[in-house]
């Protein structure tokens, strides 16, 4: 049976010195507080709540749905409209979960569309998890 090629994400997507970086939580105001924390710090907008993957020879392409790109769903204040990328590549993939292991066993990965996407766990709600991030796609992001 031949892997996926694309398939879309419950998630949101930011691109970080032109590399992607997927965001997921099982709740929304969580990965939209981590997305929002994000963008503060200087990440661009590729997609809101969900996002396109797509396999592109060894990459993973992030895109937003149609007619989806360039905004931004804040709770109490409503759809915001933000400069955005197209397309981005995958690099990373932060998970907000209840608590965060303190220290990984191992790497950990997710296939996406058939790659192997690194994976970062975080804990609801840290201060210092946009900094993680960024420590992640230098540490061990592809």
């Amino acid at each position: 049976m031949a892997e996926l090629s694309s398939e879309t994400i419950q998630g949101a997507c930011v691109a970080i010195d032109g590399r992607g970086v997927l965001i997921e939580a099982r709740d929304d105001a969580q990965r939209t507080d981590l997305l929002l924390r994000l963008l503060d710090r200087g990440a661009v907008l590729v997609s809101d709540a969900r996002t396109a993957c797509t396999r592109s020879g060894s990459n993973l392409q992030a895109t937003a749905p149609a007619g989806t790109g360039g905004q931004v769903e804040i709770r109490g204040i409503g759809a915001v409209k933000k400069e955005s990328l197209a397309e981005v590549s995958v690099a990373l993939i932060a998970v907000v979960l209840d608590a965060a292991p303190r220290l990984p066993e191992d790497r950990r990965f997710r296939n996406i569309a058939g790659i192997a996407v690194p994976v970062l766990a975080l804990g609801p709600s840290e201060p210092a998890a946009p900094i993680k991030v960024e420590y992640a796609l230098k540490a061990f992001a592809q």
